[in-house]
């Protein structure tokens, strides 16, 4: 709503001709606790993210935290113990890892508590299973070779899988290039439902443009409906263009307790790997 309060001040003042100083005043927002986290199906995968939010005019990186208490427990009774960044990794601050190795199974609920001074959160989850990504292909473009974004690459990388229809399922993508995140659009978020994908999933494009030699993962992650939700959300809210037709900015719903933001995804993992080379002329 401020912002359609500022569009239509700056409409009235065209209107009547008049020159006026219009100083916004933006509130400091109460700090507020932010918890990314993830298990997976696979050891070496899970990890648990903490930070606090930033003021709207604090500079650099959002504080992160280090001193908390992490835990997570399943159903069985079982509990597993976390670490602050135990390699002492400057990258790696605000981040905790299981003491153990630790590998989530499929049908299991994890439930996450994290203790910040006096102040506690919870969330939990259930891994759901994912589909077997079948295979991984790769296609010339010739008008990209004509014209690259970057010389070298005009590669595209397909993927192929198999989706099972006697289920409703949702799915996370996430693409590497040489171990690099790749996105077409800073902003993008790749993921689906099984409606969209269909029974088969043939020659589906990924993100991104690749070199001969290059090696390429794509890793696809199972979602809850509750997780579907929050990256739509994040998705509408990083790609809100700001318009009089676009929603109010708002956080995206999360299973985290306390009023806490983020989320704690809990998913099944299925991964596959290809160096890219020139396709076999037919």
């Amino acid at each position: 709503m401020k912002r359609f309060y500022i569009f239509m001040t700056c409409i009235l003042l065209t209107v009547l001709s008049c020159e006026e100083t219009v100083i916004l005043d933006v509130n400091s927002l109460d700090e507020r606790v932010t918890i990314e986290g993830q298990l997976t199906n696979q050891e070496g995968q899970t990890f648990v993210k903490l930070s606090r939010t930033r003021d709207f005019y604090f500079q650099g990186q959002a504080p992160r935290i280090t001193d908390a208490i992490v835990e997570v427990s399943d159903e069985l009774g079982n509990r597993f113990t976390f670490a602050h960044n135990p390699d002492n990794n400057p990258e790696l601050q605000g981040f905790y890892f299981p003491v153990s190795p630790l590998a989530g199974r499929i049908g299991g609920t994890y439930q996450l508590n994290v203790e910040v001074g006096s102040d506690r959160f919870t969330a939990s989850e259930t891994m759901l299973p994912v589909t077997a990504i079948d295979s991984l292909g790769v296609v010339l473009d010739e008008e990209e070779r004509d014209d690259p974004e970057t010389p070298g690459r005009y590669y595209e990388v397909t993927f192929f899988a198999s989706e099972p229809q006697d289920r409703k399922d949702q799915y996370l993508f996430k693409f590497y290039r040489n171990d690099s995140l790749v996105k077409d659009f800073p902003t993008d978020i790749y993921f689906s439902d099984d409606e969209f994908l269909g029974e088969r999933i043939d020659d589906l494009t990924i993100a991104g443009w690749y070199a001969d030699g290059d090696r390429c993962k794509v890793e696809m992650y199972s979602l809850t409906q509750e997780a579907f939700i929050f990256y739509s959300d994040l998705f509408n809210l990083v790609n809100n263009d700001g318009g009089m037709f676009s929603p109010p900015p708002a956080d995206p719903r999360n299973n985290l307790s306390n009023g806490a933001l983020g989320y704690w995804q809990v998913s099944a993992l299925d991964e596959m790997e290809i160096v890219v080379s020139p396709p076999e002329e037919d």
